[in-house]
């Protein structure tokens, strides 16, 4: 009888895979919740990957959304270090033909979906983690308004963090937008370095809702003194975006100098968007976006721009890369994606 039970365990046992994270807590320079408030973030916890050929680590930050916090190449940080240095922006237009609104910037009423921002202190909230070693990181997380719902939707949510519900006036809000994260290592197969950070994300609106128009901004952030920009192709910008069918991959980045050797860059593949409208964004701060010159600090935040539309509970999934070092490594690697050529 013994034997027959053993024996029956066996075949039922269902294996229980090992999706334990390597995690360490971040320093950050007091970075300041919101504006009215005197708190300050001093550490977050991250998770870790390190990149099989050794010359990579890169850290996601599971307070603000699951986003890549920094990302060291030979020992040399080359995103912003501080929240956030890759990031997925969303902007829901409300500018139309209401009085109230005739003459203003449209991002100043829109809704504005973000990743790894917080509304009024409360933070994107990660709900779910899992890994495999320090190869690739999965993160489930919901969005916050960092618009603190200046569109003034019709059925807000209070945000929730750390199990509270945001007590600061005006309120935190959170959104019905998901997103999913995957980051794994991808070869790079034309140098160094030999491998390039691939983020897959599908994002949700979990409302039943009718389509409607989005503007996605893939955002990265450099260090302050990465001041030097390159584009791919050069002629996608907010004055003249381009279609799918003219840049079937586009990419964008920031170097320490002139010779674009040092540096960071984003590649978005976007033959499967089917996007009408794509551009580089020279300076994606949330505060130029939204009030123009009001922000006169140096670019740190650009961005990949597409028009979108997305239905309720139909996600968008889509995958851009992250690539440290050279431009020249990166806009090769872009190339590669694509067998069209811009």
């Amino acid at each position: 009888m013994l034997t027959a039970l053993t024996t029956a365990s066996k075949v039922s046992a269902q294996q229980i895979h090992d999706v334990r994270c390597h995690t360490q807590d971040y320093p950050l320079n007091n970075v300041v919740k919101y504006w009215q408030s005197p708190d300050v973030l001093k550490s977050v916890q991250v998770v870790v990957l390190k990149d099989p050929a050794g010359e990579q680590e890169a850290r996601f930050d599971l307070t603000h959304g699951g986003t890549l916090i920094s990302l060291r190449y030979r020992g040399r940080e080359v995103t912003y270090g501080q929240p956030v240095g890759a990031n997925v922006s969303l902007y829901l237009l409300r500018h139309g033909s209401e009085d109230t609104l005739k003459g203003l910037n449209p991002y100043w009423s829109s809704l504005h979906v973000d990743q790894g921002g917080s509304s009024m202190g409360t933070t994107s909230t990660v709900a779910g983690v899992a890994c495999s070693g320090e190869k690739s990181v999965r993160t489930f997380a919901m969005m916050v308004d960092t618009g603190v719902n200046s569109s003034f939707q019709p059925k807000p949510l209070l945000g929730v963090w750390a199990g509270r519900i945001s007590d600061t006036f005006p309120p935190g809000y959170s959104t019905s937008f998901t997103i999913e994260t995957v980051a794994k290592w991808v070869k790079n197969h034309g140098g160094s370095p030999a491998y390039y950070l691939q983020l897959e994300q599908s994002v949700m609106n979990v409302r039943p809702s009718p389509p409607q128009p989005i503007e996605w901004s893939l955002e990265g952030a450099t260090p302050w003194d990465d001041e030097y920009p390159k584009s791919f192709p050069g002629r996608c910008t907010e004055k003249s975006p381009c279609a799918t069918s003219e840049a079937p991959v586009i990419a964008t980045g920031r170097y320490h100098d002139a010779a674009h050797s040092v540096g960071l860059a984003t590649v978005l593949p976007t033959v499967d968007l089917g996007a009408s409208r794509i551009f580089v964004r020279e300076n994606a701060e949330f505060l130029y976006v939204v009030y123009g010159g009001a922000w006169v600090a140096p670019r740190r935040v650009f961005g990949t721009v597409f028009s979108h539309e997305l239905e309720g509970i139909k996600p968008l999934h889509f995958s851009w890369y992250v690539c440290a070092g050279r431009w020249e490594q990166a806009q090769a690697f872009a190339r590669s994606l694509s067998s069209a050529k811009p």
